[in-house]
């Protein structure tokens, strides 16, 4: 990945019932800003997102799993060349396979992003790699 990049740009776009997402990222490789822009009738009703280095040392995947009050929860990542499929795991045990961008040459990375049906919460998210399974990222409950 580049050191630094001029500003946040968006890497992935898809909906969710009558929501519309984007994913934007920009920053450094130390400093990676993802974001996660929920619109509702072109109204931006909520963002959120995650920094960092781009992806921690010997990790595949950075994740992030959040919602506000009133929206279904989503999960976002950022993830190596190499990942071939997430899978978002709920509290439910309902599997959601991610949206999953291909190679973005200016972070040389994926991005990926879904909404959870409504009531259900984080889980876990399953990692494959060259279409084999690489284990699992546990979300932290709050």
């Amino acid at each position: 990945m580049p050191e630094s990049l001029p500003d946040e740009v968006e890497v992935l776009a898809g909906r969710y019932g009558a929501l519309h997402w984007q994913v934007w990222a920009g920053g450094t490789a130390t400093d990676l800003m993802t974001m996660l822009k929920i619109l509702l009738g072109g109204q931006l009703v909520d963002a959120s997102g995650f920094g960092g280095p781009a992806l921690y040392s010997n990790e595949k995947v950075n994740e992030w799993w959040g919602r506000a009050d009133d929206l279904p929860y989503f999960v976002m990542a950022r993830s190596a060349p190499v990942v071939s499929r997430l899978v978002a795991v709920t509290d439910r045990g309902t599997r959601i396979e991610l949206e999953l961008s291909k190679v973005d040459p200016r972070f040389g990375l994926r991005f990926a992003a879904a909404g959870l049906p409504d009531g259900e919460g984080p889980g876990v998210l399953l990692v494959e790699v060259d279409g084999q399974p690489h284990g699992f990222l546990r979300q932290a409950m709050f």
